[in-house]
């Protein structure tokens, strides 16, 4: 096992490869009452085109079937239910699915040892049939149209549906109604047998343990397999313009509600993705935080309200930052934005300020258990190192931002989509 230290955060991490290519990382905390693993697999809604485990040609599988596998893994084949387990131990557990990874984690403040087993075990444990599928698409054919319904789900995609022209990351993770019917047990095992291998996965751990002893319990209880070469996956072709400025839905809303879009055509990856990352956090802080003029304008004017917020997802395939809330006028909120990103600009001061401001938020995740393995787990499933994090944002310079500027938030890169009262 390796051991790694952060002096500049005083934390330890301990990690190593298991045999059969699990990536396994543990944080001691003997200090934290809360523990809390996360096992996390590069698997994802957009992923549906890819050369299965043991295979040569590439298959499409459809839409919404990693959400859909995440849902079945909790049905056992002995009629164990995982939550009452957990719930035994005094564990709380839970799953998601996103654009590019799906996770199965819990927390507690006792009996990790055991619960760290049940998460293991369950995981690699799965059960399809004809039947439990065919049951299972009635219950998210369910959850499927209470999201169409949904106000800020809708006007979310249409934002994605703006931005991007044919890449997957702009379906619903869920898939639709008439997609997730082509699922089979079969199209269920294919996707497990390859995504769920252990190579492709991360084991992230946070916990009031021994590391060792940590190391013992995953050992044992592990299947013994061969590791697998990276999973081949396909994409389509996605120019790097945007697919349309505008699209307006509506719903039963009292106020518009609105999404700003801004697609990023620069991909990166460890290191670099970190970086990028945080350099859009803080381009975005400068341009839009509560203490800018832009916010305090617009807040001032009733343009927009509490609900305003912003966020930058960055991934290996796609990125694009969101900017979100509701407004009488939101076509007047979107024109005031690309007023403000021509030209921008900010003084050092104000620069050190958000570095500062950043660190500071980055520092209180790492006093709580279940953000610290989350963050952990969906950093490294991209490479990246998240306790690298206080020394990039040191290294960010005025250029870095600029750039920022420049390149990904201009009004080319920008969508508007709105979902109106009916």
């Amino acid at each position: 096992m390796q051991k790694k230290d952060y002096l500049n955060l005083n934390e330890t991490v301990y990690s190593y490869q298991h045999s059969s290519g699990l990536r396994v990382y543990i944080v001691e905390k003997p200090e934290f009452q809360k523990s809390c693993a996360y096992f996390a697999t590069h698997f994802g809604s957009i992923d549906n085109h890819f050369v299965p485990l043991q295979e040569e040609q590439y298959i499409q599988v459809p839409d919404g079937v990693a959400h859909f596998l995440e849902h079945k893994m909790f049905e056992q084949p002995d009629g164990e239910n995982v939550f009452d387990t957990f719930s035994k131990y005094g564990a709380s557990a839970n799953a998601f699915t996103s654009s590019d990874i799906t996770a199965y984690y819990f927390w507690c403040t006792n009996s990790f040892e055991e619960n760290l087993k049940t998460l293991l075990h369950y995981v690699q444990t799965p059960y399809f049939t004809a039947e439990n599928v065919a049951k299972e698409q009635g219950i998210i054919g369910q959850e499927i149209r209470m999201y169409d319904d949904d106000p800020n789900w809708r006007a979310f995609f249409n934002m994605l549906g703006c931005l991007y022209h044919n890449h997957p990351v702009k379906v619903d993770i869920a898939g639709t109604v008439e997609s997730i019917a082509e699922i089979t047990e079969d199209t269920l095992y294919t996707c497990y047998n390859t995504f769920y291998h252990p190579s492709n996965m991360a084991l992230c751990i946070v916990a009031n343990v021994s590391a060792g002893k940590v190391k013992e319990t995953i050992d044992k209880t592990l299947k013994e397999m061969e590791p697998a070469k990276p999973v081949a996956r396909k994409y389509p072709d996605e120019p790097k313009t945007i697919h349309k400025p505008y699209q307006e839905a509506a719903l039963s809303v009292a106020k518009p509600l609105f999404y700003i879009g801004f697609k990023d055509s620069q991909l990166y990856e460890g290191k670099a993705l970190l970086k990028h990352k945080l350099c859009c956090k803080i381009a975005l802080d400068l341009l839009l935080g509560k203490s800018s003029e832009l916010y305090n304008s617009l807040y001032e004017q009733g343009l927009i309200s509490s609900s305003f917020s912003y966020a930058y997802t960055g991934g290996l395939e796609f990125a694009y930052t969101e900017i979100a809330g509701e407004s009488d006028e939101p076509k007047q909120v979107a024109k005031r934005v690309q007023e403000a990103i021509q030209g921008f600009s900010f003084s050092d001061e104000a620069l050190e300020r958000m570095k500062r401001m950043r660190i500071g938020r980055f520092l209180r995740v790492l006093d709580d258990a279940e953000e610290y393995t989350n963050m952990f787990a969906r950093n490294i499933l991209q490479n990246i190192d998240m306790l690298d994090s206080i020394q990039t944002y040191q290294e960010i310079t005025r250029a870095d931002i600029e750039n920022i500027f420049q390149s990904h938030l201009t009004a080319d890169n920008m969508v508007l989509s709105v979902v109106n009262p009916l």
